[in-house]
């Protein structure tokens, strides 16, 4: 027979066991990321919808989505729609591409796919005139936890009905623009849910100010000299998705801008482009498989990064602020200076009897004395001070309603970045810093952050007939709105 105390051991110690199974198992469940405890998020990209396309909702989980259903509340019934599962989506959520998905969407990867966008079109039985609908959505993850069915987040979002368009109206605006020149305009943008309102020339996008009373905007634009045609348009957006265009009616005219042919000599690329290589110091000559592909980067490369690095400094606009009203004299930026190339002049380089390379010069090149003092005659906060690739040791001095200059070739600054400079200011001294080849100064205006004609912005009489009296106009009219 069996001793009983035995028996009574043997079960104390598979019950020790179990125990210590049950602990393991219990802490591998516990640190285990299958078993993550975690629910799904769900975010709505906006709170209003004009029932037109798809009205975006974003989902994610830690672990991966298993599944996911929509469905409309109505009298407190829940009623099943239609979702789609959103492929290519930015960080926005905006869809580029769409592909139909069924109702409850049963994710299958070889790896789990942890956020994405549904979205819903209009129902068939729902009517334009609703003011609101209810969604209920439901997103189920791929966790082994809850017995295995998974971690499960439910929401229900209340979606106002907006299919109101934003209303637009211009107010005042320069009467005309030139080629590679600059405009104002000025106007009212009113919706309850207004989003963002931008303005573009069919190319590039200009950011608008608040102005003068809440609702009104104002901007600078330019036409590119590099872009033959000019359209522009204030767009405005509300958080519905209804959009609206209003043109301005600029009368366009056309500028006739220097074209020249540069010829290019080993001497000048072993002297001047070589030692600016180095000088930037990011890349060695040895690593150049000929002479002309040293000139090549400098006037392309190097040149492109420059653009880019002025860009950034000088793009900056102030969207919070309320501009009441921009004074600004014409700009004398070197005194007594020789015009020693002009904006717009297009230059082609030739090696060796070919064309192998171009650009656009997009400013005025002034000398004087060699270092001569360089004066401020505006107001600013200086937003660059450092040395810029072809522009060597550069200024970049903001003055307001998206307006910047910029003074390169420098030798020596006296001003730091973050300074507010008041007109009369000495802030720097001119020099053959970058790709330059004589003591000069290099100009450019830019308005956000775009070169623009500068000899405008040396005129008085053009400054006050399309910058300051039109702001007067404005200010006049809404003042009997």
């Amino acid at each position: 027979m069996q001793n009983p105390r035995a028996k009574g051991g043997f079960a104390k110690i598979l019950g020790l066991v179990a125990l210590v199974i049950i602990i393991i198992f219990g802490m591998f469940m516990l640190s285990s990321d299958s078993f993550e405890k975690e629910s799904p998020t769900i975010n709505l990209q906006s709170n209003s919808w004009n029932l037109k396309g798809t009205f975006p909702i974003e989902i994610s989980d830690n672990a991966g989505i298993k599944s996911y259903q929509v469905a409309l509340i109505e009298n407190g019934q829940r009623i099943p729609i239609d979702a789609q599962q959103l492929t290519e989506q930015d960080s926005m959520c905006a869809i580029k591409n769409a592909n139909t998905a069924p109702l409850t969407q049963n994710i299958t990867a070889q790896s789990p796919i942890k956020s994405f966008c549904i979205g819903i079109q209009k129902p068939q039985s729902l009517k334009n005139n609703v003011p609101s609908i209810s969604l209920e959505v439901s997103v189920t993850d791929t966790s082994k936890w809850n017995f295995f069915k998974g971690n499960t987040t439910t929401e229900q979002f209340h979606i106002q009905i907006d299919t109101k368009k934003p209303q637009i109206a211009i107010v005042a605006n320069s009467y005309k623009i030139t080629q590679g020149g600059s405009a104002l305009v000025i106007f009212k943008a009113e919706d309850e849910n207004l989003k963002s309102v931008k303005i573009t020339n069919g190319i590039l996008d200009f950011t608008p100010q608040p102005f003068y009373k809440e609702g009104f905007y104002i901007s600078l634009l330019a036409w590119s000299k590099l872009h033959e045609d000019f359209n522009a348009k204030i767009i405005a957006q509300d958080n519905a998705g209804n959009i609206s265009i209003a043109p301005i009616n600029y009368f366009k005219q056309k500028k006739q801008y220097r074209d020249s042919t540069i010829p290019l000599s080993d001497a000048f690329i072993d002297g001047k482009i070589s030692s600016l290589v180095e000088e930037i110091g990011e890349r060695n000559l040895e690593d150049f498989d000929s002479k002309l592909a040293i000139f090549r980067y400098i006037n392309e490369e190097v040149r492109e990064e420059t653009f880019n690095r002025i860009f950034k400094a000088s793009s900056f606009v102030d969207t919070e602020s309320l501009i009441e009203d921009f004074s600004i004299a014409a700009f004398s930026p070197l005194k007594n200076g020789a015009v020693m190339a002009s904006f717009g002049d297009h230059r082609t380089f030739t090696y060796q009897g070919k064309n192998v390379s171009e650009s656009n010069h997009m400013g005025l090149d002034l000398a004087s004395i060699k270092q001569a003092p360089v004066i401020l005659n505006n107001p600013g906060v200086v937003t660059l001070n450092e040395f810029v690739g072809i522009d060597g040791n550069a200024l970049v001095i903001y003055h307001g309603l998206g307006l910047s200059t910029l003074y390169a070739h420098l030798t020596s600054s006296e001003v730091n970045v973050g300074d507010s400079l008041a007109r009369g200011t000495f802030i720097a001294n001119t020099g053959n810093t970058g790709l330059a080849l004589g003591d000069h100064l290099h100009f450019s205006v830019l308005v956000q952050g775009y070169e623009v004609w500068n000899a405008e912005w040396m005129d008085s009489s053009w400054i006050k007939t399309n910058i300051t009296q039109v702001i007067a106009q404005a200010k006049d009219i809404i003042n009997k709105l």
